[in-house]
């Protein structure tokens, strides 16, 4: 496909969002098309969002709207009707977004624990049926046993308690992670979709599933921030996210890591002082983000590592990453594994 020429496939989602407004998103893999709504005799004009990176456009309509399934639009003077995604809503909750491919074996664990220390809600991105051209990873790929998991892969039947339980909204997401002009479009399309789409949740944590946060003097999330922000009289209207350092986690001896059984590996790196990091957005306060920083939007405000940081167990699905002897242990993590069964 010719890069300036826009393709209506590539557009990922429509959606009204609970803000009562309507987005759309798509990877920027092209010059932005013209798009306006069609509302009776009226042509509403989108504000579009560029993500400075390069990686995704998202398109706001200007007014607020009443939700209807199917809408017209009017693309580069081209008509088109239009199907409309509602999402439930999760006003003033902290949730978790993730996307992920052939992750089965660890998906449950994740939300189990960050279910444990307050976050009840979790937004997935199955990714399982995305062509996804790039091949930067697959050295490091135990290909074995996603071939097993890839076979199998059914992330609906899996979580079909959590998805019943409300606990997970499960969204198909069949793009490719990487893209030859808009780069890494599939996750950072994927970020700005849940930030656009649950502009009125508290916070978002942007994190992949072999993260997992690790509080040091708390053991509830949601304590933790507001402790943090009273105490340091943080004000929050002008804060985009709330930005967590990075602790590889490695596995040198190839110790079992099925169930829970990785969260007792303990063999560590000092924790990343610049780069790896991961956020908690306030999502009314982003226009853009990128993998690891807002792009525009509020300040990104550091947490301090001592106080929390996110443990990387970065061996995880991985057969040749995360092999290297270190010298350091860290356990603490275990605080917040009491609700595992032994």
């Amino acid at each position: 496909m010719s890069k300036n020429i826009f393709n209506i496939k590539y557009i990922y989602d429509i959606f009204h969002n609970d803000c009562n407004k309507l987005i759309i998103i798509m990877p920027a893999e092209f010059i932005p098309p013209n798009i306006l709504y069609i509302d009776s005799n009226l042509n509403l004009k989108f504000k579009l969002h560029v993500c400075p990176h390069g990686h995704t456009f998202i398109y706001e309509l200007l007014v607020q709207t009443k939700y209807t399934e199917n809408i017209k639009l009017l693309i580069n003077n081209k008509q088109f009707n239009m199907k409309v995604n509602k999402y439930p809503e999760f006003n003033n909750e902290i949730i978790m977004s993730t996307m992920v491919k052939y992750d089965d074996n660890y998906i449950k664990q994740w939300i189990d624990f960050h279910y444990n220390i307050g976050v009840k809600h979790f937004i997935i991105y199955d990714n399982k049926k995305s062509d996804n051209m790039e091949n930067r990873y697959n050295k490091s790929l135990n290909t074995d046993a996603l071939r097993d998991i890839s076979n199998n892969s059914n992330l609906e039947l899996l979580l079909d308690d959590y998805i019943k339980s409300n606990i997970v909204v499960l969204i198909d997401w069949p793009y490719n992670k990487f893209m030859k002009k808009s780069g890494i479009s599939g996750q950072t399309t994927q970020q700005n979709h849940s930030i656009y789409a649950f502009r009125n949740s508290k916070y978002i944590g942007l994190f992949d599933i072999d993260e997992y946060v690790n509080m040091q003097n708390n053991t509830n999330i949601s304590n933790f921030f507001d402790s943090m922000i009273t105490k340091l009289k943080l004000d929050t209207n002008n804060i985009g996210s709330f930005k967590i350092l990075n602790k590889f986690f490695h596995n040198p001896d190839n110790l079992p890591t099925h169930d829970f059984n990785f969260l007792s590996i303990f063999d560590c790196k000092t924790i990343s002082r610049r780069g790896h990091e991961k956020n908690f957005v306030i999502p009314k306060n982003v226009n853009t983000f990128s993998i690891h920083m807002i792009t525009n939007g509020k300040k990104m405000y550091k947490v301090n590592c001592q106080e929390l940081y996110f443990n990387h167990y970065c061996f995880l699905n991985k057969s040749t990453r995360g092999r290297s002897k270190y010298h350091l242990k860290d356990k603490t993590i275990l605080r917040h594994c009491k609700f595992i069964e032994k």
